[in-house]
Formats: structure tokens, C-alpha cells, sequence
């Protein structure tokens, strides 16, 4: 037989080709954990600074007894009003993709648009990265070097805070954030433990968005791989704070549309804007996302450290 009409034979002369793209997109593997949940956030005032101090109040104090019915004696004196504060200081963030005419040309399911949608979910991912750099400038901080992760070292953090004063509750419950590895070795400490308190993982709770494990003795355990390495390395530092340990604001890209030709806007999503620059000389469409976000320690008492083996 000679002549035959085949796949293998259309695709070397061009009557057939390797592979088409399917319109069907999937997403590709990373980590989508957005720690906006777990801070507090604090709307920005713009009044002529990129910085906003944020008060904290005295802390109530005890009375004290009179000397007498008819005489205060030195219960009256004044007492000091000690208020606090912390700066949130805004700052450019940026992130941009450029495409070719070409790639316009020819089409498929990745396009101009979804290159912008993959700039917008970039911004919880920016939000999480500062929070998490945070971590290892936090005064108090258990576990050891070199060292996997336990539950003792979890228990420790959490009686460093109540010994500290941070309040958790049904309401109000502890926050955790771990690498990857050091919630591997959490899980596989709790497997040796004997009448441990029992964890209650993601899939029996209302989700709370991507990265959250679980709960464990009044503890929201959350995963990032957002979680820095320290000492050279041999380390990931994550922590464990209490409500209002961290804080955040992003002030409004919208103000920035009188600075920008409506024409070039593509999305103007509130915290981000993304906008076109045009190369008409060689082709060149750039599709660039802004955004000013702050996150600060709120207080220091209220955040423990967690250091455990990278």
C-alpha cells in the first residue's frame, strides 16, 4: 500500500498539527493564601502624609480604697494615662506583565484579560508577604533551631501570650500562620501524643479561604509559604498573635484617576488599579497593577514568634 492519508504524515507536511490549545484554562499550582482575614483593618485618611498614627488607649487600671469615709488620702492622686500607637506607612507596590501585538494576533485562552485577572490576584498574595515578614522582628519567639516543629513548642507560644495577657476566645481565637513544613511536623508531633486535644481540620469548619488548616485547642492554624527563612536559612519563622496583633491599610488607587488617562485604565478594583502602556514603535502593550498597602505590628505583647527546623 502507498499513499495513505495519516496523522503522523499530515503532521511533518503541515495537514495536521502537534497540538492544539484547548479553551478549557486550569490554574496553575501555587499558594493563594490571603491573610487579609486575620488583621485589622484601619481605612485610610489621606491628610497631606503617607503615614497614619493610630491611637491605642490606656489600659484600665484598678481603683483604690479611701483611707476613710470623709478622707481619700493618696487614693485620689492622679494617675498616668499611658496611650499608645503604631504607623501604618504606605508605599508603592507594583507588578507588571508586557505583551506583544502578536500575541493579540493569534489569540487563545490566555489573553490581555486574563493576564489582568492574574495582576488583581496578586494583591492578597502582596498583603500576605508583609505580613509575614513581620514575624521574625517580633520580640518574643519559642522553639529552638534546627528543630522540628511540636506540639510543646505550639503550647508554649500560647502560654507566652496568656501569661502576657491576650485574652482568646470562642470569639475571639488565637492565630497561627506556618510554613508548610512546620505544619507537617505540627501534625506528626500531635500523631504521638497521648489524649491531645483534638484538631478540627478546614473540611469540618466554614471555610475561611484558601490557606486555613483547621482549629486546635482554640488556636485558627493557617498555612503560607510566604513564611520567611531565617538563620541562614536552616529556619522558617512563623507566628502566633492574638486579635489586633497585626494591622493593615491600603489606601484607594481611585484617587490616582485624575493622574491617569480614563483610556488607559483596565481595572479599577479600589486597593488596585491596573493600567495600559502603550509601545506602538515595537508592538508592545504593558499592563501594569499599582497599589499602596501598609501592614504594622499593632503590639509587640500580643505576637509570638515561632521558630522551628526549614
Amino acid at each position: 500500500m502507498a499513499d495513505e492519508i495519516t496523522f503522523s504524515g499530515l503532521t511533518t507536511t503541515g495537514g495536521r498539527v502537534a497540538s492544539v490549545l484547548s479553551a478549557l484554562m486550569l490554574e496553575k499550582l501555587h499558594d493563594p493564601t490571603d491573610l487579609r482575614a486575620v488583621m485589622t483593618e484601619v481605612p485610610w485618611q489621606a491628610l497631606g502624609s503617607d503615614t497614619m498614627s493610630v491611637t491605642l488607649d490606656a489600659a484600665p487600671g484598678a481603683f483604690t480604697a479611701a483611707t476613710s469615709e470623709t478622707s481619700h488620702g493618696s487614693a485620689a492622686n492622679n494617675a498616668a494615662y499611658t496611650t499608645g500607637k503604631f504607623d501604618l506607612q504606605v508605599a508603592r507596590y507594583v507588578r507588571a506583565y508586557q505583551v506583544s501585538d502578536l500575541f493579540g494576533i493569534t489569540g487563545g485562552p490566555v489573553d490581555l484579560a486574563a493576564v489582568v485577572d492574574t495582576l488583581t490576584a496578586g494583591v492578597g498574595l502582596t498583603m500576605t508577604d508583609l505580613l509575614t515578614a513581620l514575624f521574625n522582628s517580633v520580640s518574643t519567639s519559642v522553639g529552638a533551631t534546627t528543630v522540628d516543629l511540636s506540639v510543646d513548642t505550639v503550647y508554649d507560644a500560647a502560654f507566652s501570650l496568656n501569661s502576657a495577657g491576650v485574652v482568646a476566645g470562642p470569639g475571639a481565637p488565637l492565630t497561627m500562620v506556618l510554613h508548610a513544613t512546620q505544619i507537617n511536623d505540627f501534625r506528626q508531633s500531635l500523631r504521638s501524643e497521648s489524649g491531645a486535644i483534638q484538631f478540627v481540620s478546614a473540611e469540618t469548619l466554614a471555610t475561611k479561604g484558601p490557606g486555613y488548616q483547621g482549629t486546635w485547642n482554640n488556636i485558627d492554624i493557617w498555612q503560607s509559604d510566604s513564611c520567611p527563612t531565617i538563620n541562614a536559612g536552616a529556619d522558617r519563622s512563623g507566628c502566633m498573635f492574638g486579635k489586633g496583633g497585626f494591622a493593615y491599610t491600603m489606601a484607594p488607587v481611585s484617587a490616582l484617576q485624575g493622574h491617569i488617562p480614563a483610556s488607559n485604565i483596565l481595572v479599577d478594583a479600589g486597593s488596585v488599579i491596573v493600567e495600559a502602556s502603550r509601545d506602538a514603535d515595537n508592538g508592545l502593550t504593558k499592563a501594569l497593577a499599582t497599589m499602596y498597602p501598609a501592614v504594622a505590628e499593632v503590639e509587640d505583647s500580643r505576637c509570638c514568634e515561632i521558630v522551628s527546623d526549614a
